[in-house]
C-alpha cells in the first residue's frame, strides 16, 4: 500500500521498477486478486478490513477513466500480453475492461463479506450496468462472436459472470470451443487469457478439450517448452515461442504463464478451500480421454495443515468402469467429497471406504447422498485418511 497513490492509482509493478502510474487493469488487479486469493486460501476476514479500503480506492481510480472513455476506450498498456506468434493480440480496451469488471465483482464480494451493505448495493447496480455495457460495445451479433474472433475475447467476456447473454452463451463457447479445434487443439491466448481459459473449458463441460490443450507437445504449448528440438525447458518460459526469439525480454524462468498451475489443484486434484468446508472433487475426463489422466497425485498447505489427494483410474491398479480414491483431511477441518460419474449417464453402483461397503445401489442407508439428476455422489467427512473405491455402470 506504500506505493498506491492517492488517488488511489498504483503502478504497473511494485516496487515500481518497470511500467507507469496509473497500472493496465491487468496489472493494478493484483491488488484486488492478490488479497481476495490469500482471503480465500487462509479464511482470515482480517484480510480483507487490512486491504478493503486501498482495493475500493483502486476500483474508483479506474472508474474516474471510466467515466471519460466507457469501456469502449479504457485504457490500457499491454493487452493479453505475449499469445504466440503468429497471432495477434485482441482487442486491448476488451482485455482492460474484463480486469475492471472482475475487480468491481472482486469488491462486492469483499463488500458482502464485510456487511458494507451500502457498497455492496452501489456496486451491484454499477456491475449490472457494465456487464450490459461490456456485451453492447463488443459483441458482434452478426458474427455471433467477441469484437475480432479471437479467441482471447471469447474466453475474457465467458469468464466473466452476468456478462454473455443466456441465449448466445452456448453460441460463443461453442465457438470458441470450435476454434480451438481449427487450430489443432492450440491456444492462441495471452497471459490474461490463458490464466481464465482452463476453468472455463472444465466448468462447461469441455473437460476433456482443457486435457488435451494441457498434455499437447507440439507449438504453442506448456508441453512444447518441455519436449521440443531446440531447448527442452525447466521452467516455464516468459514466452511461448522462446528457442525463436532474441535475448530480450525472454525468461526462461518466468510466472506469467504458471496460472495454471492453480487450475491443477481446484480442478485436476479438485481441492476447492470454502470458508468452513474443504470441497474435494476431482474433475473426470471421458472414458475415450483418460489416457491423458488416469492417476494424480496432490497435497495443498492449509491453515489447517496439510490436504493430500490422489487417485487412480489405470485399470492396471483396479476394475475398469471405478475410481481408488485417497484424501487426507487435516485435524479440525471438516470436507465435503464429491464423486463425478466417469461417464455419460453412469450410474453409481457401490461405494467402499477401506474394506467397507458405505453405499450401494442394494442399500443406500448411510450418509451418502445421491443426486438423480447429475450422478454426483456426496459425502461428508471429518478429519483423518480415507480410500474410497467407486465403482459405476
Amino acid at each position: 500500500m506504500d506505493i498506491q497513490l492517492k488517488g488511489g492509482f498504483v503502478p504497473d509493478t511494485v516496487p515500481l521498477t518497470f511500467g507507469i502510474y496509473p497500472a493496465d487493469p491487468n496489472w493494478g488487479t493484483a491488488l484486488p486478486t492478490i488479497t481476495w486469493q490469500l482471503y480465500r486460501h487462509y479464511n482470515d476476514i482480517q484480510i480483507l478490513r487490512d486491504h478493503y479500503a486501498s482495493i475500493r480506492a483502486y476500483v474508483e481510480s479506474v472508474r474516474d477513466g471510466y467515466r471519460i472513455t466507457g469501456l469502449a476506450k479504457l485504457i490500457y498498456h499491454y493487452c493479453d500480453w505475449v499469445p504466440p506468434p503468429p497471432q495477434p493480440k485482441t482487442e486491448g480496451h476488451l482485455v482492460a475492461s474484463f480486469a475492471f469488471l472482475h475487480d468491481v465483482s472482486l469488491l462486492i464480494n469483499m463488500s458482502q463479506i464485510l456487511s458494507y451493505s451500502h457498497d455492496t448495493h452501489e456496486y451491484t447496480t454499477f456491475y449490472q450496468r457494465l456487464a450490459e455495457e461490456f456485451h453492447r460495445a463488443f459483441f458482434k451479433s452478426s458474427a455471433g462472436y467477441y469484437t475480432d474472433g479471437m479467441q482471447a475475447a471469447q474466453v475474457l467476456a465467458l469468464a466473466l459472470p452476468n456478462v454473455v447473454p443466456a441465449n448466445v452463451r452456448d453460441s460463443v463457447l461453442q465457438y470458441l470451443v470450435q476454434d480451438i479445434q481449427a487450430k489443432g487443439n492450440h491456444v492462441s491466448t495471452g497471459i490474461v487469457s490463458t490464466a481464465q481459459l482452463y476453468p472455463l473449458l472444465s466448468d462447461n463441460g469441455h473437460h476433456d478439450l482443457a486435457m488435451e490443450l494441457i498434455t499437447s507437445t507440439t507449438y504453442p504449448s506448456y508441453g512444447f517448452m518441455f519436449n521440443n528440438p531446440y531447448e527442452n525447458a525447466t521452467t516455464i518460459w516468459e514466452l511461448w515461442n522462446a528457442p525463436f526469439e532474441g535475448p530480450s525480454m525472454n525468461s526462461r524462468n518466468h510466472h506469467m504463464f504458471a496460472s495454471v498451475g492453480a487450475w491443477f489443484y481446484s480442478h485436476l486434484a479438485g481441492i476447492d478451500l470454502q470458508s468452513d468446508l474443504i470441497v474435494i472433487r476431482p474433475r473426470m475426463v471421458s472414458e475415450e480421454k483418460k489416457h491423458l489422466l488416469s492417476k494424480i497425485d496432490c497435497q495443498l498447505s492449509t491453515l489447517y495443515g496439510l490436504v493430500h489427494v490422489s487417485y487412480t483410474r489405470d485399470e492396471r491398479d483396479i476394475c475398469a468402469n471405478s475410481i481408488l480414491l485417497r484424501i487426507t483431511i487435516p485435524s479440525n477441518a471438516q470436507a465435503k467429497v464429491v464423486f463425478e460419474p466417469l461417464f455419460p449417464d453412469a450410474k453409481c453402483v457401490s461405494i467402499t471406504e477401506g474394506y467397507q461397503v458405505i453405499w450401494s445401489v442394494a442399500d443406500k442407508r448411510s450418509n451418502v447422498i445421491e443426486d438423480s439428476q447429475t450422478g454426483l455422489m456426496t459425502v461428508h467427512i471429518g478429519s483423518g485418511s480415507y480410500e474410497y473405491h467407486v465403482f459405476w455402470k
